[in-house]
């Protein structure tokens, strides 16, 4: 009994240095670039759902009068402007979706959690029938969670999430949501009941994921953006022609 003890541990142990060891060893030579993030942000969480609408169907008179009253005195609190935006300013709202490809391959097995993912637009984003976002523009994403596959059936998970991307005349536009999927597991789940069982599950190896590049999939735009510009002034400001960027004055004497 001790001794089948000690072989399990032994090859439990040989389990995590194989599915683990390679990890910082990745993250220290890889020459990829990698993008900060907010850490106790989740690009894929749901948005805060709508309260739901009152059945007034079973309120009485009374209180469909007074529903009706607090609904009145919500609307005339509410104000006209738009988050983040100034007034009379064109502006991208938020939740736009973008149809968006992988420039490159990405992969389970060697990407690293923040890594940057580079993808760009497979359609022009317009606006007042102006193009604020070209197609083939390229945005910045990044590994959200990786995990390549391991022993025991451990699936690859790889979930790349969008960051930002530029409009013509260089506003960042704030990025969420993105791609996302696991691998496959192969035998399905492992019960562990002796070492013999600890053995098999070594060599039961689960999938790892990978996207090609031309994957496609969608961002979305994660709040009101305001494009700088009245409507009049959309179409010059989005002119590819005219130069856009950081400007200095050097006052020579």
């Amino acid at each position: 009994m001790k001794k089948s003890g000690k072989l399990a541990a032994v090859i439990l142990s040989a389990m995590m240095l194989v599915n683990g060891i390679s990890l910082p060893v990745a993250f220290a030579s890889s020459s990829n670039a990698y993008v900060e993030v907010d850490e106790n942000y989740d690009p894929f969480a749901d948005e805060e759902t709508q309260p739901k609408e009152v059945d007034t169907s079973k309120l009485t008179f009374k209180e469909r009068l007074a529903l009706q009253k607090q609904q009145e005195e919500q609307k005339a609190k509410r104000k006209v402007t738009v988050a983040n935006v100034l007034p009379g300013h064109i502006y991208i709202p938020k939740g736009t979706m973008l149809n968006v490809e992988l420039v490159k391959d990405a992969n389970s097995k060697t990407h690293k959690k923040n890594q940057q993912v580079d993808f760009k637009t497979t359609d022009n984003l317009i606006i007042n029938g102006v193009v604020v976002i070209p197609k083939d523009t390229v945005g910045i994403g990044y590994v959200y969670e990786a995990q390549k596959a391991g022993g025991f059936g451990r699936k690859g998970v790889l979930r790349i999430a969008g960051k930002e991307i530029k409009t013509l005349n260089n506003i960042a536009v704030p990025l969420r949501k993105g791609l996302e999927g696991k691998g496959k597991t192969d035998g399905g789940a492992v019960v562990v009941a002796a070492a013999v069982s600890l053995v098999g599950g070594l060599f039961m190896k689960g999938s790892n994921i990978n996207y090609p590049a031309g994957t496609d999939f969608q961002v979305e735009v994660r709040d009101n953006v305001d494009l700088g510009v009245t409507p009049d002034e959309l179409a010059e400001a989005m002119n590819p022609a005219v130069p856009h960027g950081q400007e200095i004055v050097v006052n020579v004497k």
